[in-house]
């Protein structure tokens, strides 16, 4: 049953105005040219207690790390997180509430990259940035013991990194973490209109608009941009989750169906009713829940040094 907390939020989600955002895509330009003059986010006081946070921009981009005070504890994984926010939005709060709070559980430390943002920057630079940020990771932390996770456009940015990864010959990350991810980003799926009448933050019109910002010169279906019809045979393990009351959980769905497949990696899926977009990253106790799954895969796929 769903949770009073997780009701409310889910009645005051459209104050937010992120469906506004989403469904005007004739006034999208202009909303993201205001954005762009908004000051950053970056993580409440209450974290720099708990957490050495630090951010560089020698790569042309922001790059946050994330330590706990005294250290990551000894075997703890290394999160690269990948924001959501329709490859046009930056971070949010809930964002860095989430990653730490998944630190804090896991003893882990965490990249966070501010990737360059569409439509000023397209997938094949963005995909190539992240490409070279993994393999620095990767020197430091070793690629077993990274997990990539992201939410929304963040998740389906984590998969196609991952693809581009396998199809390159790169050490792959140890598991994915896929938050309500956005993966195809045609946005024309059976059933994502019917689901939009209860989605209080996406609408199709503003799916379809962003993906042709991120896309760029890709075709809509490319992987890069669509990674729902990349290859999977040899990607790390992964965790989906997904919502009913998410125009993406057909996406979710999807991607499930395929992992079923025989030779397909291992995977765990999961759909929780009545939850809305990103649910995963708010203060519910059905957000608690996910995390508390998402804690226990990437320790089951972890890679002790």
């Amino acid at each position: 049953m769903t949770s009073i907390r997780a009701r409310l939020v889910n009645l005051a989600l459209p104050l937010l105005g992120v469906k506004r955002f989403f469904a005007q895509r004739e006034k999208l330009p202009e909303r993201i040219a205001k954005l762009r003059q908004a000051k950053p986010v970056r993580p409440r006081a209450k974290w720099h207690k708990r957490f050495a946070i630090s951010e560089f921009a020698t790569r042309g981009y922001p790059v946050v790390t994330i330590t706990p005070i005294g250290g990551a504890q000894p075997g703890a994984p290394h999160l690269l997180y990948l924001h959501g926010g329709g490859y046009v939005m930056d971070i949010a709060a809930v964002h860095w509430d989430a990653v730490m709070d998944l630190c804090e559980r896991l003893g882990a430390s965490a990249t966070v990259p501010i990737y360059p943002l569409a439509p000023e920057h397209t997938a094949t630079e963005v995909l190539d940035k992240m490409e070279v940020l993994y393999r620095d990771l990767t020197e430091q932390y070793g690629a077993a013991n990274i997990t990539v996770m992201g939410d929304s456009a963040g998740g389906g940015m984590a998969l196609a990194l991952a693809q581009l990864l396998k199809a390159a010959g790169e050490p792959l990350p140890g598991s994915l973490v896929l938050y309500s991810p956005w993966l195809d980003a045609s946005a024309t799926a059976e059933g994502q209109r019917a689901i939009e009448e209860r989605d209080r933050m996406l609408a199709v019109a503003g799916l379809e608009a962003c993906g042709d910002m991120y896309r760029g010169d890709l075709a809509i279906d490319d992987p890069r941009v669509s990674p729902l019809f990349g290859e999977f045979e040899g990607l790390p393990p992964m965790a989906i989750f997904s919502g009913t009351s998410d125009i993406l959980l057909v996406d979710g769905r999807r991607l499930a169906q395929k992992l079923e497949q025989p030779g397909m990696p291992d995977h765990i899926y999961r759909e929780y009713e009545d939850m809305f977009h990103v649910w995963m990253l708010l203060p519910i106790p059905e957000a608690r829940r996910a995390r508390d799954e998402t804690v226990a895969f990437i320790q089951a796929h972890r890679t002790i040094a």
